[in-house]
């Protein structure tokens, strides 16, 4: 029986112990914390770890998050006390209480707007954030520059959109810097939401040299959030308001010509030439496209216009050659299963010829511009010179491809 009681007492004892604070004990302890200026992290830390606990109501939770914020507050009074007395303090701790300020008091607006059981929004602590919000919004700027000078992306991150979410005042003039700067750590951290949540704001607030490499920003990020659709509105939007910077109509071509759109990709092009009719790379396009489509005699005309404009186009060279051995190997399948003694076939077998050797000047330009890319080149010059039956030059080229193929197998 006394072994019964002295259970009974011990677990009575035990429950006793893991019985949490009242709420009215903890405001207590805040109190005491503000009033001393002392314990602030720990009286914070018992005040929020109550709000589990099934029977508080939305006020009691306005209530714990804006005496939280007080809180965070008190401590960094204290930390800005330490640098104005020119003590040894910590930079980092005195940002992080005003972040945790604006925390505290964005949910505490959260639950402030939640209606009540008639339905009805009655704002207790909207006044009252604001004007905590307001007296530290500078300083949360400060943090967010302090910490993308350390290339702390993500904590930068936290401060910039909170100042931005909290914004009061449209007419601040700071807030296109905060936009690239919040836009500019989405980037670094490679978060495509982070980068479109404020990208259009920060490309309307910068610079001409600026807005280009943020729209790109953009269209990067839809195409990794795999939306399709806005990557190639993006990439369109950018084509005809930055046609100075190529990537937006580049890797539209690609796409073009991997899903074989090559209409498509002819009537963007044509549409830029009526434009910028001295622009290379849209000539190129054309033939690119026009290779694509296996329309041989419009891609040399466009490789023309293209090396033209731009004697180095070294693809611009490749089309052209390519484009012409295609057309003479179609002559030479025609042939096939013929009687090649025919003397009919001889004006046949002259025109192959000539074809050749109008591919062969445009690739060896491609091999003069670019002389290490040897796998491009080599194999459409080893077919060149083997059918005009140039000895030394395809002895030259057959020795280079042995040779790399043994490099390839080491």
């Amino acid at each position: 029986m006394f072994i019964c009681l002295a259970l009974f007492s011990l677990t009575m004892m035990g429950q006793q112990q893991q019985e949490p604070p009242k709420l009215k004990t903890l405001y207590k302890t805040a109190r005491l914390a503000l009033k001393t200026r002392a314990n602030q992290p720990a009286a914070k830390q018992g005040l929020l770890g109550a709000l589990t606990r099934p029977e508080l109501s939305n006020k009691d939770k306005c209530k714990i998050y804006y005496t939280a914020a007080e809180l965070d507050e008190s401590s960094n009074s204290l930390i800005n006390q330490q640098a104005f007395l020119k003590q040894k303090y910590d930079s980092a701790a005195l940002f992080n209480t005003v972040l945790s300020i604006y925390d505290n008091l964005i949910l505490c607006d959260s639950v402030d707007i939640i209606p009540n059981a008639n339905g009805n929004v009655k704002l207790k602590y909207r006044g009252r954030t604001r004007d905590m919000m307001l007296k530290h919004r500078r300083n949360l700027l400060t943090g967010g520059v302090f910490f993308l000078k350390k290339s702390d992306w993500a904590s930068a991150y936290r401060y910039f959109d909170n100042y931005l979410r909290t914004n009061g005042n449209p007419s601040d003039t700071l807030l296109p810097k905060v936009y690239y700067w919040a836009t500019l750590c989405g980037h670094k951290l490679k978060d495509a939401p982070k980068i479109l949540k404020y990208v259009d704001q920060a490309i309307e607030g910068t610079d001409s040299a600026t807005k280009p490499v943020l729209q790109e920003y953009k269209c990067r990020s839809y195409q990794t959030l795999g939306n399709e659709k806005m990557w190639l509105q993006e990439l369109h939007a950018g084509i005809y308001k930055y046609p100075n910077h190529d990537y937006f109509f580049v890797n539209l071509l690609d796409y073009y010509n991997q899903h074989s759109q090559f209409d498509e990709g002819l009537a963007l092009a044509d549409s830029l030439l009526h434009i910028h009719r001295d622009k290379p790379l849209y000539w190129y396009a054309k033939c690119l496209l026009s290779l694509n489509k296996e329309d041989y005699d419009n891609c040399i005309a466009y490789s023309d216009s293209c090396i033209n404009l731009d004697a180095n186009y070294a693809d611009a060279y490749y089309n052209k050659s390519i484009s012409y051995c295609n057309k003479a190997l179609y002559a030479q399948e025609a042939l096939k299963g013929k009687n090649q003694l025919d003397e009919s076939l001889v004006e046949e077998r002259k025109k192959i010829k000539e074809l050749y050797l109008l591919a062969r000047s445009p690739m060896e330009k491609v091999r003069q511009l670019q002389p290490e890319n040897l796998t491009r080149w080599a194999q459409p010059l080893y077919r060149i010179y083997l059918y005009l039956n140039m000895g030394d030059e395809f002895d030259e080229i057959d020795k280079l491809l042995k040779a790399n193929a043994q490099e390839q197998k080491k």
